[in-house]
């Protein structure tokens, strides 16, 4: 049967002719292939959002291109870097569909590889990542988001409970004679400090000739927070992590090992943060948006302690709040 189908959303009449901005699909589950950082491949289980404008004479968009094209591009003519596939996406979809703005975005789970620090066994570590091509007023654009769950330590909270902080002057005057490694000790403990869970979200525009892997962006947020999570631990471990977070080092036969992080604020590690976003800027990335969600360990109520930053050109934080 040959008959000719009507295409209903060709018509060019009999609508209210207004200009739309976004209209497109969500949900839709496809695996992509994304490279690490090792040149390895990891296969992750994307779901794809994708939109374009529509011309104020056009009924509809061809809904079924998009999700054909998502299909050709990230599924099947798949080249394992998932960052290219999404911009040859916007580009097939730009010449479809001819829309002024295409925009796709693919959120998924991704594994990084890892080893605890002290008893180096294999505990991987799940972080969200949320890839973003843009095709607007004639310009690509690619953001990357990675998401995290790592450790704070209030340092008010540890400050307080200091042990030189709670000793008479007769005591501390007992303590500066003893030996040095037993003084220093003492000196830096304390009854304890609260906590909080970490939830660290960067967002970077790329820059067109480079690139920023996720491993990178992973390791700017642990090596900024208190101390990193791990998804296992032994004890051992759970001894480094909870000195770390607390001193910014560990106590290891006899000694201790500075190895950074320590007792911060939200605000503090939104500053470590952009500091070292700071030295890639103009370089690998042309713009970034850091949030930090310190969750409440101490209230009773879900209180959350939050820090957002851009690096004031495109991105905004208003899309944070």
């Amino acid at each position: 049967m040959n008959q000719k189908l009507p295409d209903v959303q060709k018509s060019k009449t009999g609508f209210p002719k207004y200009f739309i901005e976004k209209v497109g699909v969500e949900g839709i589950k496809v695996n992509m292939n994304i490279k690490t950082k090792n040149y390895d491949k990891q296969q992750v289980l994307a779901t794809i959002s994708s939109f374009c404008s529509l011309n104020k004479n056009i009924k509809g968009i061809n809904m079924s291109r998009i999700a054909r094209t998502i299909h050709k591009v990230l599924a099947e003519e798949n080249t394992d870097d998932g960052f290219s596939d999404l911009e040859q996406f916007v580009i097939e979809l730009k010449r479809a569909h001819k829309a002024k703005n295409i925009y796709i975005k693919a959120n998924f789970d991704y594994i990084i590889d890892n080893l605890t620090p002290i008893t180096e066994i294999y505990s991987p570590e799940y972080v969200n990542i949320t890839v973003e091509n843009i095709y607007e007023n004639d310009e690509y654009r690619t953001l990357l988001t990675v998401k995290t769950t790592e450790m704070s330590l209030c340092p008010c909270s540890k400050e307080m409970s200091l042990l030189k902080n709670n000793l008479t002057l007769e005591e501390l005057e007992q303590v500066n004679k003893l030996p040095k490694k037993l003084k220093d000790k003492i000196l830096l403990s304390g009854f304890g400090a609260h906590n909080q869970k970490s939830i660290i979200q960067i967002t970077v525009e790329m820059a067109k000739n480079d690139f920023f892997w996720i491993e990178d962006l992973v390791d700017i947020i642990r090596d900024s927070a208190s101390a990193p999570t791990f998804s296992v631990l032994k004890r051992p471990d759970e001894k480094w992590v909870t000195e770390v977070a607390y001193m910014g080092g560990f106590w290891q036969n006899g000694e201790f090992k500075k190895v950074g992080g320590g007792p911060r604020f939200v605000e503090d590690i939104t500053r470590q943060i952009i500091d070292k976003l700071n030295c890639a800027l103009d370089k690998k990335i042309v713009d970034y948006i850091v949030k930090v969600n310190n969750q409440e360990s101490i209230h009773s109520g879900d209180i959350s302690a939050v820090s957002i930053i851009t690096a004031g050109r495109r991105l905004t934080s208003n899309s944070y709040i």
